[in-house]
C-alpha cells in the first residue's frame, strides 16, 4: 500500500510538472526571437539613428558673430578729437579707431547637400538588411537547438523503455534464482545496465537543460521556464530540388546588404565628388568710429576654391578608395555565392545519403533486431533462454535505436542548414 502511494504521488508530481510546462512551436520560439532578441533591436536602433543623421544632413553651418576694436590705435589719446600742427598749420583732427559688430554665414552647395543627406538616407537600409541576415542565423541555432530537444526526448523515451524491460527481467530473474534456474551474475549484470541507463538519462537531462536555457537566451527571458517542444518531426524533400542560384541571390539578406552596401558606396562617392564644387559665403560688419568720424560698413562675399591642388586631394583620394571597396565588395558577394552554391550541393548530396541510412534502419536493421529481442525475451519468459543473451538483445535494440535518433538528428541539422543558405525561416 505504502508503495502505490508512492507511485500514486510521483505520477501526481509528474502530471503537474508537464502541465505547467509551456508547449512551444518552433513558429512561436520565431516570433519571440523577432520581436525581442537584442540584437536584432540594436540594428533597428542603428537603422533609425541614420535616419534620424539624414534629417540634418541639408543643414548649413552655425552664422559667426564679432564684437570688438577695428583698426584702432595702442595710444588712446588718438582716439579723441585733437589738434594737430600739420605743415605749421594748427589743424583740428578726428578720432581714430572703431568699435565693429561683425556677422558672417558660410553658405554650402545645395547639390553637395542632397547628395549627403541621400547618402544617409540609405545607410538605415544596409543596417536593416543586416538586420534580416543576422535574424537568419540567430533562428537557425534556435532551429537546430529545438532539433536537439527534440530528439533527446525521443532518446530519453527509448531509456525509459529500457528500464522498465531491465525491471521486468530482474523480476523474472531473482524469481528464478529462488528456484534455482537462475544466474546471479546475470542479475548483477542488469543491474549494471540500469546504472549505465541513469547516467546515461543524467547526460541527456543536462544536454536538453543546455538546449532550454539557449533558447531562452535567444527569447530574450529568463533562462530557467521551462518548455516542451512539439514532438511533429518534418522531413523536407530538399535534395530534389534545383539549386536556383538567382533563387538565394535574390533572398539572402547578406547578399542584399552588400548590394544595399555597394549603393551606400556610391552614393558616398557621389557626395565625396560634390566636394569638387564651391561653397559661399557673406560677410558684414559695421564699424562704429571713435570721434568725429562717420560710421562704416563692410560688405563682402566669398567663395571657397576646392579645386586648388592642395585642397582637391583629400576628396579625389577618397572616390578613387570608393571604386576599389565597390570591387571589394562585389567580390565579398561573389565569394559567397560560391561558397553557398556548393554548400547547397554538398548538404542535398549528405540529405541523400542520410534519408538512405534511415531507410536501412527502418526497413532492415532494427525490425531484424526487433525480432531477435522479441524471441529472445519470449524464450527467456519460458525459462528456454538465457538471461544474458535477453539482455545481450536488449542492449543491441537499445543501442539501435539511439544510432537511428542520432541519424535522424543529422538529416534534420542537414535542413537547418539548407534553410539558412536559402534564408527560409
Amino acid at each position: 500500500m505504502l508503495k502505490n502511494k508512492r507511485t500514486g504521488l510521483v505520477l501526481f508530481i509528474l502530471v503537474s510538472i508537464s502541465t505547467q510546462a509551456q508547449v512551444l512551436t518552433y513558429d512561436s520560439i520565431k516570433t519571440a526571437i523577432i520581436q525581442s532578441n537584442p540584437m536584432l533591436e540594436m540594428y533597428a536602433n542603428q537603422a533609425k539613428s541614420y535616419d534620424a543623421m539624414a534629417i540634418g544632413a541639408r543643414a548649413w553651418d552655425a552664422p559667426e558673430i564679432g564684437f570688438g576694436l577695428f583698426m584702432t590705435p595702442y595710444q588712446t589719446s588718438y582716439w579723441k578729437p585733437q589738434m594737430q600742427n600739420v605743415d605749421g598749420t594748427n589743424t583740428m583732427m578726428p578720432g581714430m579707431g572703431n568699435l565693429m559688430i561683425e556677422g558672417k554665414q558660410m553658405i554650402p552647395n545645395p547639390s553637395r547637400l542632397r547628395a549627403n543627406q541621400t547618402y544617409m538616407q540609405a545607410m538605415s537600409s544596409v543596417e536593416l538588411e543586416t538586420q534580416r541576415a543576422e535574424a537568419n542565423k540567430l533562428l537557425a541555432d534556435a532551429k537546430m537547438n529545438y532539433y536537439d530537444i527534440q530528439i533527446i526526448d525521443k532518446k530519453l523515451q527509448v531509456l525509459t523503455e529500457a528500464e522498465k524491460t531491465l525491471q521486468v527481467m530482474i523480476t523474472m530473474g531473482e524469481k528464478n534464482i529462488a528456484y534455482n534456474q537462475g544466474s546471479l551474475a546475470s542479475i548483477y549484470k542488469a543491474k549494471s545496465q540500469q546504472a549505465l541507463l541513469k547516467k546515461d538519462r543524467s547526460m541527456w537531462d543536462n544536454e536538453r537543460n543546455q538546449k532550454v536555457y539557449m533558447i531562452n537566451t535567444l527569447m530574450n527571458r529568463d533562462k530557467y521556464i521551462a518548455f516542451i517542444v512539439d514532438t511533429t518531426i518534418k522531413i523536407q524533400q530538399y535534395e530534389k530540388q534545383i539549386v536556383d542560384t538567382s533563387n538565394f541571390i535574390s533572398k539572402r539578406s547578406d547578399l542584399l546588404a552588400i548590394d544595399k552596401n555597394i549603393r551606400v558606396t556610391q552614393l558616398k562617392q557621389r557626395a565625396e565628388s560634390f566636394k569638387a564644387k564651391p561653397d559661399f559665403g557673406i560677410q558684414y560688419g559695421h564699424m562704429f568710429t571713435f570721434g568725429d568720424n562717420p560710421n562704416m560698413f563692410t560688405l563682402m562675399g566669398m567663395v571657397t576654391v576646392p579645386i586648388a591642388p592642395w585642397s582637391s586631394k583629400m576628396y579625389k583620394s577618397n572616390v578613387m578608395a570608393a571604386n576599389y571597396q565597390i570591387k571589394a565588395m562585389q567580390n565579398e558577394k561573389a565569394a559567397i555565392i560560391n561558397e553557398s552554391t556548393g554548400r547547397l550541393y554538398g548538404i542535398q548530396n549528405q540529405i541523400k545519403s542520410t534519408k538512405y541510412q534511415l531507410e536501412l534502419y527502418e526497413t532492415i536493421l532494427m525490425p531484424a533486431i526487433k525480432k531477435t529481442y522479441d524471441v529472445s525475451m519470449i524464450a527467456y519468459a519460458q525459462n528456454t533462454g538465457e538471461l544474458f543473451e535477453t539482455l545481450d538483445a536488449r542492449m543491441n535494440l537499445q543501442m539501435t535505436q539511439l544510432q537511428y535518433y542520432d541519424i535522424l538528428l543529422e538529416l534534420l541539422t542537414l535542413q537547418a542548414e539548407y534553410e539558412k543558405q536559402l534564408q527560409i525561416y
